[in-house]
């Protein structure tokens, strides 16, 4: 038995309850403890869970709190040194934890890892670690037969070493909780990356991935739901303002800014029904922003690595 915890976050996640947690019991690397936040779900996900695992910590949440502040309160609920988070449409092979476990035993500056995921919306195999696009949008490395630093993990699952964790939590968050949902993940890997902290790449490790199994597995931004992608969209302003150095700006900035209103005439063209409710995220974003700086300032203090080390992760397209 190792010493891990296992966090998730559930909403309605009925449908693959089972087999996700079947998945993480069979791990030849048993987690000492497994820690489910239920975020209001009413598909009777909750009282399942309940009924059939006395083995886990449940914690309910009356509404839907979101992506960042469920997984904010099941990792403050684990007491291990090693932090599995894991989505509800993750199932994982059995050796999952055994294996980025021993990444993370490898390169002790790696507060992060993860692994080979197979995507049944595509049929494909993806490196789930990820670098980074001037857009703010991720790029998946071609690579899912060889061992990498990657610049972060996909939020879907990732083992975190707890004393990263610790050192990058702002204000009692380890994800801002402003974003309810989506991009997270790269708002987390950036501020690990300014203090020093690497990702890695195993392709040992594998799992299987619905994908988007909380909304009814539409993995296209098109065909999410309006309130996620009004928080995706706010979302990808608030990473740009917290965590851009001055070294990296230059390298950002541009793409980002010639690149935008060619994403907002997108928007307009293809859901034109839903544009204004969209252009709420720019007013989001204003609401957002005092804290952002904030958040920005007390980073930039304790930044650890050069702009130049930030740039090596950042992908073209």
């Amino acid at each position: 038995m190792g010493e891990i915890a296992v966090a998730l976050a559930n909403w309605n996640g009925m449908k693959y309850l089972e087999r996700c947690l079947e998945s993480v019991f069979a791990q030849t690397c048993a987690p000492r403890e497994v820690v489910i936040v239920d975020n209001g779900s009413t598909d009777g996900s909750a009282e399942w869970i309940a009924d059939r695992y006395d083995q886990v910590h449940l914690l309910l949440n009356e509404t839907n709190e979101g992506f960042a502040a469920g997984y904010n309160k099941a990792i403050a609920a684990c007491s291990q040194p090693f932090v599995l988070i894991l989505n509800t449409d993750v199932f994982l092979a059995p050796d999952f934890i055994e294996a980025t476990l021993a990444a993370l035993a490898e390169y002790p500056e790696a507060g992060a890892a993860t692994g080979s995921v197979f995507q049944q919306g595509t049929g494909e195999w993806l490196n789930s670690g990820f670098f980074l696009r001037p857009q703010m949008r991720t790029e998946h490395s071609a690579n899912i037969d060889c061992a990498e630093a990657v610049f972060g993990c996909s939020g879907a699952l990732i083992l975190f070493r707890r004393e990263m964790l610790e050192d990058i939590r702002i204000e009692g968050q380890y994800f801002d909780e402003a974003y309810f949902s989506y991009g997270e993940d790269i708002d987390l890997a950036w501020r690990a990356q300014l203090l020093g902290w690497q990702a890695r790449f195993t392709p040992g490790a594998k799992a299987h991935h619905v994908g988007s199994g909380s909304s009814d597995e539409r993995l296209r931004f098109v065909d999410k739901p309006a309130f996620l992608q009004r928080h995706l969209l706010k979302n990808r302003y608030l990473t740009l303002v917290k965590n851009t150095s001055t070294g990296v700006l230059p390298y950002v900035l541009l793409p980002f800014i010639l690149a935008e209103p060619l994403v907002w005439l997108y928007l307009l063209l293809r859901l034109p029904w839903r544009f204004p409710y969209l252009l709420l995220a720019l007013a989001d974003t204003c609401r957002h922003l005092p804290t952002a700086l904030r958040w920005r300032r007390q980073l930039m203090r304790r930044q650890r690595v050069s702009a130049a080390y930030i740039r090596q992760f950042l992908r073209r397209g």
